[in-house]
C-alpha cells in the first residue's frame, strides 16, 4: 500500500555505490521552465450517482483514493460538471444514465435548486477537506432551457451552436450564479469553462455537447468575462478546451505538421458542415489581445490522438508544433492539457496493468517537457465501462449492485505525478534521461518547501541505473537525499528506502518511480 516503508533485501539493489553503466542525470534546479497549476480529473457523470447512492464508507475509500495525500494520490486539481438537466429531457437521446445531468436551474422563471447533482457535490466537499487546491466547473452544454432544440445536444437544423442568441447574457447570469453560490460555501471555483469540443458537431449525442464556431465562443467569452467582473468574482475563464491539439495550429504550422501545402485542419464533425470557423484557436485566442486578456492568456486543449493516429508517431512531433505555435504569440502564455483518455481502436477493454500505465506516464511527460503543460487532467476519475477511461472503475450500474472499487495501475502512475508535482512547483532543467522507448526524466522544484521532485518513467523490460547530479539547490550537494516511491507490477506508489545522491539508483523495469528531495 502506498506509504509503506518495509524493506526487503531486494530493495536494497536500488541504491548502490558504483555502477559504471549508469546514466548520468543532470538537473540545474536554477533554469526554469513552466509553474505547474496542478494534476487532476473529472468527476462528471459517475460521480454522481456514486456520491448520492453509494454507502459513505465506499465514497470515503474511493475520496481517500483520488485526492488524499496520505492513502491515495493528491490530487491537486478537481473538474466539477455543472449540467444541462438532460437527466429531464433528453432519456430517450441518452440512454445511459451515468452520462446525462441534472441542472440547477430547469427554466428562466425558475428558482435555483442547489439539491441537484448532490453526488457530484458530495466528491466537491471531499476534495477540499483532502486538499485539493484547485477547482474547474466546466459546462458540455447550457442549460436545455437556453438551447434551440429544447435538448442537451444540437441537431443538424440548430446550426452553428444550440445556444440561443437571445440567452448569451442569460448563459453567463447562470454561470455566475453557480459560482457565487458555491463560492459562499466555501466551495468557491477557480476556473469555469464554459464550453467544451466545440469542434465537434455533437448532433443528438449519447451525451450532453455543444459546438460553437469562433465567433460564438468569443460572444460567450466576453459576456461571461464582463458577468464575473461586475460581481467581482476571481473566477478565471478557461477556453476553449479543444477535442485535440492539431486544432489549435495555425494553418501553416498545421500544413507543415501534416505535410500538405496549403492545408487547413478541418477534422472536428462541424467544421464545413455549419457556418464559421473551427479551428486556429491558438491564434484566434492568444492572438487576439481583448480575448486573451479575458481568458488569462492561457490555452486548454484535449489531448486526444496525439500519440499515434492513422500509423503517424504524433507524441513528439506533434507536441513540438503545439509549442511552436504558442510561443508565436507569447511564450509566457500557459497551456493546460485538460482532458484525456485513450480513444480510437486502443480504448475498447478495460486495462489495468502497468501496460496503459506506462503509455499514459509516458504522454505526461511529453506533455511537461515539450507542450510545456502548466495542468494535466485526466477524464474519468471513475469509470463504469469497459473502457481505458478510468483512474478506478467499478462495476456498480444501479441501486442493489455491489459497490466495487477496483483500482489501476494507471490511478497510482498519474500519482508520481499528482501526489508530489504540486501547484507552485516550477518544471526545471533536466539532461540525460528523454528516450520514449527507454528511460524519461523530468524535474520539478517548489521552492516554497524546498522540495525536488523528479519523476523517471523506464519504459523498457530492463533496469536503468542512474546517477543524479544537481545543481542550484540551496544545500549542500553532499547532503542531498532521496526518498523513491515506485509504481509498477508489484507496487502501487510505494515508498522505499531513502538513499543519498552520491549512490546510483536502480530504476527498475517497467515503472514510474518519483524521487523526493527535501
Amino acid at each position: 500500500m502506498f506509504g509503506s516503508t518495509v524493506s526487503s533485501a531486494k530493495d536494497n539493489n536500488l541504491a548502490i555505490p558504483h555502477d559504471n553503466t549508469a546514466q548520468e542525470i543532470h538537473i540545474n534546479v536554477e533554469k526554469k521552465y513552466q509553474e505547474i497549476d496542478g494534476f487532476g480529473a473529472s468527476g462528471a457523470w459517475a460521480m454522481d450517482p456514486i456520491g448520492a447512492e453509494w454507502s459513505e464508507e465506499n465514497k470515503n475509500k474511493v475520496a481517500d483514493l483520488l485526492f488524499s495525500q496520505d492513502k491515495g494520490i493528491g490530487l491537486s486539481m478537481w473538474r466539477f460538471n455543472i449540467g444541462a438537466g438532460s437527466e429531464e429531457t433528453d432519456k430517450n437521446i441518452i440512454k445511459d444514465r451515468f452520462r446525462r445531468a441534472e441542472s440547477f436551474k430547469t427554466g428562466k422563471n425558475e428558482p435555483y435548486d442547489w439539491s441537484k447533482q448532490a453526488g457530484q457535490q458530495w466528491f466537491l466537499q471531499a476534495a477540499k477537506e483532502r486538499g485539493v487546491e484547485e477547482f474547474i466547473a466546466f459546462v458540455n452544454s447550457p442549460p436545455v432551457w437556453m438551447t434551440k432544440n429544447g435538448h442537451g445536444q444540437p441537431d443538424s437544423s440548430v446550426g452553428s451552436t444550440n445556444l440561443k442568441e437571445e440567452y448569451i447574457n442569460d448563459f453567463a447570469v447562470f454561470l455566475s450564479d453557480v459560482l457565487e453560490y458555491f463560492e459562499q460555501e466555501q466551495l468557491p471555483f477557480d476556473y469555469i469553462s464554459p464550453i467544451n469540443e466545440p469542434t465537434w458537431d455533437w448532433n443528438r449525442a449519447g451525451q450532453e455537447g455543444n459546438r460553437y464556431n469562433i465567433d460564438d465562443m468569443k460572444k460567450v467569452i466576453r459576456a461571461l468575462y464582463h458577468e464575473l467582473q461586475n460581481r467581482d468574482l476571481e473566477t478565471e475563464i478557461d477556453i476553449p478546451e479543444a477535442v485535440e491539439y492539431t486544432s489549435l495550429l495555425d494553418d501553416d504550422i498545421y500544413s507543415a505538421f501534416t505535410g500538405r501545402n496549403n492545408s487547413r485542419y478541418n477534422s472536428g464533425n462541424a467544421s464545413g458542415a455549419y457556418p464559421g470557423k473551427y479551428r486556429e484557436y491558438i491564434k484566434e485566442f492568444l492572438g487576439d489581445n481583448e480575448i486573451k486578456d479575458m481568458v488569462g492568456n492561457k490555452i486548454s486543449a484535449h489531448a486526444y490522438w496525439s500519440d499515434y493516429f492513422s500509423g503517424e508517431d504524433r507524441l513528439i512531433p506533434l507536441r513540438k508544433k503545439v509549442r511552436e505555435n504558442i510561443d508565436r504569440y507569447d511564450p509566457n502564455a500557459k497551456m493546460w492539457m485538460s482532458e484525456y483518455c485513450i480513444l480510437g481502436g486502443n480504448g475498447p477493454g478495460r486495462d489495468l496493468s502497468m501496460r496503459t500505465a506506462l503509455d499514459i506516464a509516458r504522454l505526461i511527460h511529453y506533455d511537461m517537457v515539450e507542450t510545456q503543460a502548466s495542468a494535466w487532467q485526466w477524464w474519468l476519475s471513475m469509470s463504469p465501462y469497459d473502457y481505458k477511461d478510468g483512474l478506478i472503475y467499478t462495476d456498480y450500474l444501479k441501486p442493489g449492485d455491489e459497490e466495487t472499487i477496483i483500482e489501476s495501475k494507471l490511478l497510482w502512475a498519474l500519482g508520481n505525478y499528482s501526489r508530489f508535482v504540486r501547484p507552485g512547483a516550477y518544471r526545471v532543467d533536466l539532461n540525460g534521461a528523454n528516450d520514449k522507448d527507454g528511460l524519461m526524466g523530468s524535474a520539478y522544484y517548489k521552492e516554497e518547501d524546498n522540495q525536488l521532485s523528479i519523476v523517471l518513467v523506464n519504459y523498457s523490460n530492463e533496469t536503468k541505473p542512474v546517477h543524479l547530479n544537481v545543481d542550484g539547490l540551496p544545500w549542500n550537494k553532499k547532503a542531498i537525499q532521496f526518498k523513491p516511491y515506485i509504481t509498477s507490477d508489484n507496487y502501487d506508489l510505494e515508498q522505499k528506502n531513502l538513499f543519498p545522491a552520491h549512490k546510483v539508483f536502480n530504476v527498475p523495469p517497467r515503472s514510474v518511480v518519483t524521487l523526493v528531495g527535501k
